[in-house]
């Protein structure tokens, strides 16, 4: 069975400063679309990251003329072992004739790391100067955990056995590998660090990583980004359509159609292979999501902090309990016909495409899950055990609209 794009490994992190090796060249921006491929992969999913960047020299691909299209790939190729650190790089991938083309643009130092905030900025920032455009949307690939504290996913009882000053967990989504003092560590980014390290506007975000799909994870970029895309469940390391992903995106302006690939992608495969969620979510609607929640959270509050978790449809496995449909939740906290058309409406407003396979894998307990109920969101459900994750819960953004945890 292949592998899947979460957390394994508890993070630390440090800060950096990049450099640059060239200055580029300045062209025409007036029509001009810059695509960036975040390929985030030092660690277990490096080979194939670079598969997917493999994939999308196959497919279609702008020419490097004045005022085209840019394809812009951000990567550190991973050697044999996480001690061997080696340079993050920025290349200009397009078509010369019949031949792909990959121009290295700029070199950072070595041992720089990709999931620090500052890296991330000093990267777009140089996107952004190198490339002047009129619009910039952004590719994540990597590992991930939703919303969850850095460490969460892979070790709960250690940190629901942590004092409560001890608790300073963070958000996760991506992830890069190292080995200090002879111990393997890596670091990781929170959600909204990496929110906060977005300089300008995107037109999408699409995360082609485990876990992400939660409403948690959207709230928190939706001031950031036009368009989310991400997957509710566990996502197989192959990832994406990339053969199809350029031509949706920069060629036919519709990256929702990246979000649709991926599931005809997944209903070609048989058995358990056959698995995949995912939603392309307009942030415009998520103000007055949040109020529909509101209200619901209000009035349901018991009803919802004490619901059989047994009940509502999961996207995860074994007891790894914290992924639930939002959507679902409600309607099993009993709420009226007149509101569940509300919220369907809210949902609608949001929603620009929400597909699944029927059903999803979980590595955690090796077999699939049908899908029931899918609302293009998850969002946690306080009634499961945890007193840690309720009280680090209280500090997201998402909860803070809301108030589903007191």
């Amino acid at each position: 069975m292949k592998g899947f794009r979460y957390f394994l490994i508890i993070a630390c992190a440090v800060a950096f400063t990049a450099c640059s090796k060239s200055n580029g060249s300045k062209e025409d921006d007036s029509q001009r679309s810059v695509m960036v491929l975040y390929s985030a992969g030092f660690n277990s999913l490096s080979s194939n990251l670079q598969t997917n960047i493999k994939e999308m020299k196959q497919g279609w691909l702008p020419t490097k003329k004045t005022g085209q299209d840019v394809v812009l790939i951000v990567s550190k190729p991973k050697n044999d072992t996480y001690s061997q650190q080696t340079s993050p790089y920025l290349i200009r991938m397009y078509k010369k004739d019949t031949q792909v083309v990959m121009d290295t643009i700029r070199t950072y130092p070595v041992g720089k790391r990709l999931t620090d905030t500052e890296m991330f900025r000093t990267i777009m920032m140089d996107v952004k100067s190198l490339y002047p455009a009129k619009s910039y949307g952004m590719v994540f690939s990597s590992h991930a955990s939703g919303w969850l504290p850095t460490g969460y996913f892979a070790n709960p009882e250690y940190y629901e056995n942590l004092p409560v000053q001890g608790r300073l967990g963070k958000r996760t989504i991506g992830q890069e590998v190292y080995v200090e003092g002879g111990s393997t560590k890596s670091d990781e980014m929170e959600v909204e660090e990496l929110a906060s390290a977005i300089p300008y506007k995107l037109d999408y975000l699409l995360f082609d990583a485990c876990f992400a799909g939660c409403i948690e994870v959207a709230y928190a970029l939706k001031d950031k980004t036009a368009l989310v895309g991400f997957s509710q469940a566990e996502v197989f390391t192959d990832g994406f359509d990339y053969t199809t992903m350029v031509r949706r995106i920069l060629k036919e302006k519709d990256p929702v159609k990246v979000c649709e690939d991926y599931i005809s992608l997944y209903e070609l495969k048989t058995g358990d292979l056959r698995s995949a969620t995912i939603s392309a979510i307009k942030t415009s609607g998520l103000g007055n999501l949040a109020s529909v929640c509101k209200t619901l959270c209000n009035k349901y509050r018991d009803q919802i902090s004490t619901l059989d978790w047994k009940k509502v449809q999961p996207f995860f496995g074994g007891e790894q309990y914290w992924f639930f449909d939002l959507e679902d939740i409600f309607l099993q906290a009993g709420i009226t016909a007149e509101e569940k058309a509300s919220l369907e409406s809210a949902l609608n407003a949001c929603v620009a495409y929400k597909g699944t396979t029927g059903q999803y894998y979980s590595a955690t307990d090796a077999r699939t899950h049908k899908v029931n109920v899918f609302s293009g969101f998850t969002m946690y459900l306080p009634s499961v055990p945890g007193d840690y994750l309720r009280d680090f819960y209280k500090g997201l953004s998402w909860n803070k609209a809301v108030g589903l945890v007191e």
